[in-house]
């Protein structure tokens, strides 16, 4: 399933986007260039294109639902190490309010 959210993200990735495996079922995209909006119209059409896919195994169809957490470069910050704590934070509200939705940190 893994390699499967992969693939739906490297799908709607942009050429100048970063995208990677950052934990043991945690991904990371940079979108260069877009802002908190247009990051989150983003997030919203990958968790859609996820909760879409249906993977076999075994002769069951197996689904998958995702929450994703966004946050933005805009505002000044101590660096990266900030973005990704904030984006951990949106991450969080998305679980605690029912999973399989986009949240953004403000």
């Amino acid at each position: 399933m893994i390699q499967r959210v992969a693939e739906v993200i490297r799908h709607h990735v942009r050429d100048v986007d970063i995208a990677g495996r950052y934990g043991g079922e945690e991904f990371a995209v940079l979108l260069p260039g877009t802002d908190k909006e247009g990051a989150r119209i983003f997030s919203e059409r990958v968790r859609q294109a996820i909760e879409a896919e249906v993977v076999e195994h075994d002769g069951h169809a197996i689904r998958c639902t995702v929450s994703l957490g966004v946050a933005d470069l805009a505002k000044p910050m101590a660096g990266y190490k900030t973005l990704i704590e904030q984006a951990d934070q949106a991450l969080y509200v998305s679980k605690k309010n029912g999973r399989n939705q986009v949240s953004v940190h403000e």
